[in-house]
C-alpha cells in the first residue's frame, strides 16, 4: 500500500469515523476506497449549502434568486429526470424550504450581524498538530455582541430526539466552537448552533397535512463552554495520536502476514444508518492488504483531502494560549 499525502490531513469527519471504526477508517481514508455511485444526499447537502449562504449575504425576501444557486449547483450532477429518484430531496422541496424562510425566519438578519459564510481552513489543536474545518458561517448577536455560527444540516424525515442529541458531544461542533475561540475572545463566543431543515413528502395526505412536501425547521444551540471545550481538546489529541500509532502499526504489517494487525474492526458500528459499505470485506478478508492494489467491483479510488475544500472565505487559524 502506498503513502498518499491525505493520509496526514485530518478532520472532525475523519476523526469520527476513527471513532467508530477504525477498520471503516482505513478502508475509506488510508485506500481511499468509496462506493462508485453518486452520494446524493451529500451533494444536497453542498447545494443546500449554497443556497443558503445566499441567503444569508442578500437576505431572505428573494428566495428564488436562492433556489436558482441551487437549482445551477444540483443540476451539474443530477437531471432533472433524476427527481423522482430522490424524493423529498428534490429541487422543488428546496424551493418550498426556501420560501417557508422567507415566510418564518425574517428576523434572522434582522437580529444577526451575518460575519463570516462559507469558510474553510485549518486550526491547531497542540503544537505540530492540525485540524481542517469548513464553517457554514459566524454571525454577531446585536443584542449583546455574542458570536455564534450556523451549521446547516438537512434530512429526509422529521426530527427525532436522537437527531437532536447528536451534537453537543460531537467533534464537529467543538472544532467549529475552537475556531471561534481562536478568531475572537473567548468571552464573546456562545457555540454553535445546529440549523435543520426535514424534507417529507406525503403520498396521502390529510386535512391537517395535505399531500405533498413537507418542511420542518428545527435549531439546537450546542454551546460548549471554556469546561467543556478542555475536555474536547483532549479528546481529539488522544484520538490524534491513536490514528498516529496506527498508521505506524500499518507500517510493520505485510500481504504476508494472515492478519492485518492495524486498524482493528469495531463490530457494533457494522448496522449505523445504512449499515457499513465494507461490512463484507470484514468477514472475507483477514488481512485486506492482500486485495489493496485496485479498489473492487462497484468501488472506486477517491481520497477525502480536507484541505482542497472550495469555500467562499478560507482562514488558516492561529491559537494564542
Amino acid at each position: 500500500m502506498q503513502d498518499h499525502t491525505t493520509h496526514m490531513i485530518l478532520d472532525s469527519t475523519k476523526l469520527d469515523t476513527f471513532q467508530r471504526c477504525r477498520r471503516k477508517f482505513f478502508y475509506q481514508y488510508m485506500l481511499g476506497w468509496v462506493i462508485d455511485q453518486p452520494t446524493h444526499d451529500l451533494y444536497f447537502g453542498e447545494c443546500w449549502h449554497a443556497a443558503r449562504e445566499y441567503q444569508l449575504l442578500n437576505g431572505y425576501s428573494d428566495y428564488f434568486a436562492a433556489y436558482e444557486v441551487f437549482e445551477k449547483k444540483y443540476r451539474e450532477q443530477f437531471p432533472e429526470e433524476t427527481d423522482e429518484l430522490y424524493i423529498p430531496k428534490t429541487p422543488l422541496a428546496v424551493l418550498t424550504a426556501l420560501e417557508k424562510f422567507a415566510q418564518e425566519r425574517q428576523e434572522d438578519l434582522v437580529l444577526n450581524t451575518v460575519l463570516l459564510t462559507e469558510t474553510s481552513g485549518k486550526v491547531p489543536i497542540a503544537e505540530d498538530r492540525f485540524l481542517y474545518y469548513r464553517m457554514d458561517s459566524v454571525l454577531e448577536r446585536k443584542e449583546d455582541g455574542k458570536i455564534f455560527s450556523w451549521d446547516h444540516k438537512s434530512r429526509k424525515k422529521s426530527f427525532n430526539r436522537q437527531w437532536s442529541e447528536a451534537f453537543q458531544l460531537s467533534i464537529q461542533n467543538g472544532t467549529y466552537t475552537h475556531c471561534m475561540y481562536c478568531m475572537y475572545p473567548i468571552e464573546k463566543v456562545l457555540g454553535v448552533e445546529f440549523c435543520g431543515t426535514a424534507f417529507e413528502y406525503l403520498v396521502r395526505g390529510s386535512k391537517a397535512r395535505p399531500a405533498g412536501y413537507h418542511i420542518e425547521f428545527l435549531r439546537v444551540p450546542a454551546f460548549k463552554p471554556p469546561d467543556q471545550m478542555n475536555s474536547w481538546l483532549w479528546t481529539v489529541n488522544v484520538l490524534y495520536s491513536e490514528v498516529m500509532h496506527e498508521m505506524d502499526a500499518l507500517t510493520y504489517c505485510s500481504e504476508s502476514e494472515a492478519t492485518m494487525m492495524a486498524f482493528p474492526m469495531n463490530d457494533t458500528s457494522c448496522t449505523e444508518y445504512w449499515g457499513c459499505p465494507y461490512h463484507d470485506f470484514c468477514i472475507s478478508w483477514q488481512n485486506p492488504l492482500q486485495r489493496s492494489h485496485e479498489a473492487p467491483l462497484g468501488f472506486r479510488q477517491e481520497f477525502w483531502d480536507p484541505s482542497a475544500m472550495e469555500t467562499t472565505n478560507k482562514k488558516d487559524l492561529e491559537w494564542k494560549r
